[in-house]
């Protein structure tokens, strides 16, 4: 801890037993304990010095360079929202070019229905595991059947919410 957070820390114990006592008068007390801690060396009320810098001289006849740095965007991962608009502008481009979708709308299909046996699946899973969690007298292993609960259910969400993005593409 550095001095300052020791005075503070030792201000507001000082509060706390008169809660009357203004908050300036707390810090010089704290800070005179700390003083007589520390041989007399407190860090509040001290002036610090300014640090006079020296200009650098101008030279006459020389040109300022401006650097450009180009600002590098994070790459973020691509949401499942923003993935499924790529899909659903490469079918429709698709559609300009061939005309019939018919092979495009059966991988649609064979996805959808598989997105719908996962999503059955998943219940499943989520149901031994909320009877499993009933039976068990630890907590430790509570908190393993509720971490393994979580997790399904955001499993779930998402595959229900692809399965909305695939119904909207076959429509």
């Amino acid at each position: 801890m550095t001095a300052l957070q020791q005075i503070i820390k030792e201000a507001k114990i000082l509060r706390k037993k008169n809660p009357k006592m203004e908050w300036k008068k707390a810090v010089a007390q704290a800070s005179a304990i700390y003083a007589s801690k520390h041989k007399g060396k407190s860090p509040v009320g001290k002036k610090h010095k300014k640090v006079v810098r020296k200009k650098a001289a101008k030279k006459v006849g020389t040109v300022k360079r401006k650097v450009i740095r180009k600002k590098i965007a994070k790459k973020r991962k691509p949401t499942e929202r923003a993935v499924l608009k790529s899909i659903k502008n490469a079918v429709n481009v698709q559609k300009a070019h061939m005309g019939s979708l018919h092979k495009a709308d059966h991988t649609i299909i064979t996805k959808y229905k598989n997105n719908i046996e996962e999503i059955a699946k998943q219940n499943q899973y989520l149901m031994q595991w909320q009877y499993a969690l009933k039976q068990q007298h630890t907590k430790a292993n509570k908190i393993i059947c509720r971490n393994r609960i979580n997790e399904i259910k955001k499993y779930i969400s998402e595959l229900k919410t692809h399965a909305r993005e695939l119904k909207k593409l076959l429509k």
